[in-house]
Order: structure tokens, then sequence, then C-alpha cells
């Protein structure tokens, strides 16, 4: 079992904010705000904690989107946030138990 946590750093966030419209089922026009940004998988995970059946590893950056001619011109990727990686291992228990045979008299069993 794995969970993913995602960090932004609101102060670059608000520069990437940008407004859009559509029509909603009822024929209004909403108006949102939103950020849109790639969360971008490292190449080799670090691990931040470890704990007896827990793990926390850096997994995941966030950059802003960049443009064709962003990339074109080599513009520097704007890292906005990071994410982490939490896992748990469940240690399974291991019950040993002796079958009964059936050569044992079942009514002189103690329960």
């Amino acid at each position: 079992m794995a969970k993913l946590q995602i960090t932004l750093d609101a102060t670059k966030l608000r520069s990437l904010v940008t407004k859009r419209q559509y029509d909603n089922k009822a024929g209004e026009k909403v108006e949102v705000q939103e950020v849109k940004f790639e969360l971008i998988e490292v190449k080799e995970p670090k691990l931040i904690f470890e704990k007896e059946n827990m793990k926390i590893h850096k997994t995941h950056f966030a950059c802003a989107i960049q443009t064709k001619d962003e990339r074109e011109a080599k513009a520097d990727t704007i890292y906005i946030g990071e994410g982490f990686t939490t896992s748990w291992e469940n240690k399974e228990q291991v019950y040993n138990a002796v079958p009964v045979t059936q050569t044992e008299d079942p009514d002189k069993m103690p329960f």
C-alpha cells in the first residue's frame, strides 16, 4: 500500500493561475481559476525517512508547464513543488496450527 503526497510552493503558484470559462449543464457561464503543472517521477527515488514498517521516499517533482517556445529557447524549469511516496509493509503473521487427526476422540476434547 502506498500514498503520494504533493507539496506545492504557493508563492510560485500565484503567477501560474489562469482563468477559463465554460458553460455548465444549465447553460450558465462559469469562470474558474486553475493552475496546471506537470508532476514528474524522479529517476532515482531518495529515501527521506524510514521506520519499522513505513518508508517515505522523494519520488516526484512538480514544475510549471513550458510552452514550445520556452523549450526551444532552453528556458529554465520553474520548480514549484515535490512529491513524496509513503509506503507501508504489511508483515504477515504466520500461525502454526496442528491439524486434528481422525484418531482423536472428539468427545475427549477440552472444549
